[in-house]
């Protein structure tokens, strides 16, 4: 049964990593919506945790782009954008020192830099923004923050005396903090720290163990690198007056460049909670009959507060079901009511080949949508109306195409 015309749902997927971006997956998404029942009310609510695509979350929700001069991770000069809204700013750390497509060697991993994130934020700080949120997901450093924190005005140098070079390796040669002229502007900034990771700096589980392996380092480099980190966390965090702080769950994020956020006095917030109270998306839902979400992979980290989960979770707090259209589905099998789902439609049970193709991820999210819609009673408003949509997920789960 299709929806009828007094009926609303909120397209509300996060990006498929690497195939298709969450502005693509609404449209194909609202397209398929209105071929098949165009009396549909449809709301749009683009997602982001943090990592790529932030900035396009909030430029969703008529945020402001401003380009900012910047440099890579290895000193590439490059522009970036970031949203602005009245004294507020997003910045989106994969945009200026991110992996992107890059296999670094263990060498680069070693001198890769967050010197381009701290010259954002000066940029900011001189434009007279009072507030950054930081999107840490998808970096490619391990330097502790150590780039931002000179490029906002820390001194680091050796035991001659002699700056250090660029990149976690280096920090191992750290004798000397000097924090005494940072940017002034850092004295009034609200720094807020998204990220829903819970590794900290540094210890076994640390960040060069946990992420090196990603961002290019060996073995033998992923050890070099937590043992720099091991020896320059208490000289900065006495100099910054923020014992332990390397230590902290979250302060590995971006290769510890939570850690030096944390030094400025940031506050942690999830990432997926940052952007739904971003994008006003309690009164988005509020009211609605469904929400379509979604994301590349759903697995455990899934259910840690990424995105799509965090959407449902919020959506059930308002009485709306959630139906999850994934590239793939490795979540385990749990209890019932385990799930913030009342659904999940896993595609590459319709067509493997869509991991690697977007146009074909596109073409099958609408296809998707468009038998969810069709299935649908005419007001799903708990689980116990959800028959049909168990029907239309047993079908595409046995490899018919929907």
């Amino acid at each position: 049964m299709q929806l009828d015309a007094a009926q609303r749902i909120v397209l509300a997927p996060d990006k498929f990593k690497g195939t298709v971006s969450a502005r693509h997956l609404v449209d194909a998404m609202a397209n398929a919506i209105a071929d098949q029942a165009p009396r549909t009310a449809v709301s749009v609510l683009p997602l982001a945790d943090g990592g790529d695509g932030s900035v396009e979350a909030a430029l969703a929700a008529d945020w402001n782009a401003a380009t900012v001069p910047t440099s890579d991770a290895w000193g590439e000069e490059l522009d970036t954008t970031v949203a602005r809204l009245d004294d507020r700013a997003i910045v989106e750390v994969a945009a200026i020192c991110g992996l992107g497509a890059r296999q670094p060697t263990p060498e680069q991993a070693a001198s890769a830099s967050t010197h381009g994130v701290g010259r954002v934020i000066a940029t900011l700080l001189d434009q007279g923004v009072r507030e950054v949120t930081l999107g840490l997901g998808g970096s490619v450093t391990t330097d502790g923050g150590a780039g931002l924190l000179t490029a906002l005005g820390c001194e680091l140098s050796d035991a001659d005396g002699r700056p250090l070079a660029p990149g976690g390796l280096a920090l191992g040669n750290l004798a000397r903090v000097r924090a005494t002229d940072l940017h002034p502007g850092l004295s009034g900034l609200r720094l807020v720290l998204a990220c829903d990771v819970n590794t900290p700096m540094v210890g076994p589980d640390g960040s060069a163990e946990m992420f090196g392996p990603q961002k290019g380092a060996d073995d033998a480099m992923i050890a070099r690198l937590s043992a720099s980190l091991t020896h320059a966390a208490p000289l900065l965090e006495a100099a910054f007056q923020a014992p332990g702080s390397a230590l902290r769950p979250g302060s590995g994020a971006a290769g510890g460049l939570a850690w030096a956020g944390l030094l400025l006095g940031g506050q942690f917030r999830s990432g997926a909670e940052v952007f739904l109270d971003l994008l006003g998306a309690a009164d988005v839902i509020r009211g609605a009959d469904l929400v379509i979400t979604g994301e590349g992979r759903l697995d455990d980290q899934s259910l840690r507060g990424k995105a799509p989960v965090s959407v449902a979770r919020l959506a059930d707090s308002l009485g709306v079901p959630t139906v999850a259209i994934v590239g793939s589905n490795r979540l385990p099998p749990g209890p019932t009511g385990s799930s913030p789902f009342v659904e999940v439609i896993a595609l590459d049970r319709i067509d493997p080949a869509c991991a690697h193709d977007p146009e074909l991820t596109r073409r099958l999210v609408g296809q998707a949508t468009r038998a969810l819609i069709d299935a649908l009673p005419s007001r799903p408003r708990t689980t116990g109306d959800t028959e049909a949509l168990h029907r239309l997920t047993s079908t595409t789960e046995n490899g018919a195409r929907p």
